[in-house]
């Protein structure tokens, strides 16, 4: 018995002395820890960093975005600083008075107000980027648990110009389309952080917006666009679209020497300075994104290969056909609206003849038509300009051709181009025959300045010689004078150029449509020395007639004559008083 004591006090005891050991190890590792933490910077730093992140939190506002402007640094998008209006909903205690009048200032819906006052948080955005007006009502209210912090947004102020083409961007001012998503990351900058901290159970609070890292804004665009000629361009468009009532269309304004766009125009537009009712189908650039048969426009090109292979001279005559009707195949016949006997190779696009077009196009022979076409740029294998997303022309192998696609291609129908690839082919007739690619942006600069990346034209080729530029010029300027283009003429310039009118295809049918159509007119001005280059498409006029000789070139006109006042370019014609 008094063993079996002496057993269990031995065991006691022992049991004791591994307890205190442990403390005894415990304690030490501790200790050391300490020492090791206040010792080695790395360690403190890492334990200072999970507290940040459990005690902390950021989140990041907007940041400043770069400015884009036209050629003369005319602002087109800015950034201003706009108020947000957060919300603390465990200190905001809101009647349903005060619900009513915050939905009422800042265009909510009450039961959105009342659920974000009712949320179980720290912080909630109530409305970002209010207008100043209206964060000034809610100010005067003087509710506890808001908080107003100044995040920068974006405003164009041309409102909807240009429109398709700059874009404009989303509540955390990043790009959606056009040159502000294309540029993005140069004009998107870094953003500012705003510190939050957490309490024990990890709610957020908002502390002073002023606690915040300084931003770096973005990088600046000049564009080649000119805000002058741009206004004249949309003005000019907006009437055509109402003379014709086209379902939608577009204009583009170019230096046919240096391939700078001066304008783009597109209809319908949107107003980007309300982004958030923008609808999605008013924010296409169809200069860019849309492909389209473009008709007697490319009659010309046609014309220009002829010429310069010596298959034709201007004044050799070419059977029209009396009856105004040629039969290609057993199932196939091409017509003239308005059939001629006997024409020159001029008056062949001075009159649009349909069938002498195909009958010069006959004499160079499928292959050549498609290598020359694709010379002048059409159906490239990557898009006029870099634009997001931007389209090339469609044109099919000439191995495939049918007589009937054949004949059909002489005279514009049966291929896709888009309104570059005209604007850029044109550029080569008034220039002297050098494809110039065309472009949008002239140089990307920092906040201070300095030049990050210059832009210039570039030379794709010359399909033609000066001499043969020179004829296409005169001839051109007839179909103008005496042809299916004389609406095109400006009242204090000799103009140039060419009348379109293509069928469109039924979505329904698959085949051509006799209600749809696009009327176009595309020319350069003045004859003798181009400083302009100016495509018009109206897509689908619901008056009639639907020729681009009527509503095309109307257009032209009034922005041919416009524009060049505006270079001061001298009149060519003396008025009559």
């Amino acid at each position: 018995m008094k063993r079996a004591k002496e057993n269990q006090g031995a065991i006691h005891n022992k049991r004791i002395k591994h307890i205190w050991l442990f403390v005894a190890l415990s304690f030490g590792v501790l200790l050391l820890r300490a020492t090791y933490i206040q010792l080695i910077p790395g360690a403190a730093q890492s334990l200072r960093s999970i507290a940040r992140h459990q005690y902390q939190s950021q989140f990041d506002l907007a940041s400043y975005r770069g400015n884009i402007y036209d050629h003369q640094r005319v602002p087109l998008a800015i950034s201003i600083r706009s108020p947000s209006i957060a919300i603390n909903p465990r200190k905001l205690d809101l009647s349903e008075k005060q619900i009513k009048r915050l939905a009422e200032i800042l265009d909510l819906k009450e039961e959105k107000v009342r659920q974000l006052a009712s949320k179980n948080s720290y912080f909630a955005w109530l409305k970002r980027q209010a207008s100043q007006q209206a964060a000034e009502e809610v100010k005067k209210m003087n509710l506890p648990g808001v908080h107003f912090l100044l995040e920068p947004a974006r405003y164009y102020p041309g409102g909807s110009a240009a429109a398709p083409l700059i874009g404009y961007v989303g509540i955390d001012n990043t790009g959606l389309i056009g040159l502000e998503l294309k540029y993005n990351g140069l004009l998107h900058g870094e953003s500012t952080k705003v510190l939050r901290m957490k309490d024990a159970r990890g709610q957020q609070i908002l502390l002073s917006p002023d606690l915040a890292e300084p931003e770096k804004p973005g990088n600046n665009l000049v564009l080649t666009i000119d805000r002058a000629i741009q206004e004249i361009a949309e003005e000019a468009l907006a009437k055509g679209m109402s003379n014709s009532l086209a379902k939608r269309g577009f204009v583009v304004v170019g230096d046919p020497h240096t391939g700078r766009i001066l304008a783009m125009a597109n209809s319908p537009s949107f107003n980007p300075n309300d982004s958030e009712r923008v609808q999605i189908e008013n924010t296409a650039n169809l200069t860019t994104n849309w492909r389209f048969e473009p008709g007697s426009i490319l009659k010309p090109f046609i014309v220009a290969l002829a010429l310069q292979s010596g298959k034709v001279t201007p004044y050799g005559l070419h059977n029209c056909e009396k009856s105004g009707r040629l039969r290609i195949d057993r199932k196939s016949v091409i017509h003239d609206e308005h059939p001629k006997e006997f024409l020159t190779t001029e008056e062949v696009l001075v009159h649009s003849s349909n069938i002498c077009i195909y009958k010069i196009a006959s004499l160079l022979g499928k292959e050549a038509v498609a290598e020359g076409l694709r010379s002048f740029g059409f159906a490239a294998p990557s898009p006029a300009i870099e634009f997001p997303g931007a389209v090339s022309g469609e044109l099919s192998a000439w191995q495939k051709w049918r007589e009937i696609r054949f004949s059909n291609i002489a005279f514009g129908q049966g291929l896709l181009v888009t309104g570059m690839e005209i604007i850029r082919a044109y550029g080569a007739l008034a220039n002297g025959g050098a494809v110039i690619n065309p472009y949008l942006v002239e140089k990307i600069e920092t906040p201070s300045g300095k030049i990050v990346q210059d832009f210039s034209s570039e030379q794709l080729g010359r399909p033609i010689a000066s001499d043969t530029a020179k004829i296409m010029r005169h001839v051109l300027a007839r179909v103008v004078s005496e042809g299916t283009g004389r609406q095109a003429n400006a009242p204090s310039y000799f103009t140039a150029g060419k009348t379109g009118t293509s069928e469109k295809v039924d979505p329904q049918t698959h085949a051509y449509s006799k209600e749809m159509w696009v009327a176009s007119f595309v020319g350069f001005a003045p004859v003798d020395d181009p400083h302009i280059v100016v495509l018009v498409v109206l897509d689908e006029p619901q008056k009639k007639s639907h020729f681009g000789g009527v509503w095309a070139a109307p257009v032209f006109s009034e922005i041919s004559e416009s524009t060049l006042k505006y270079l001061n370019v001298s009149a060519q014609k003396v008025a009559h008083g």
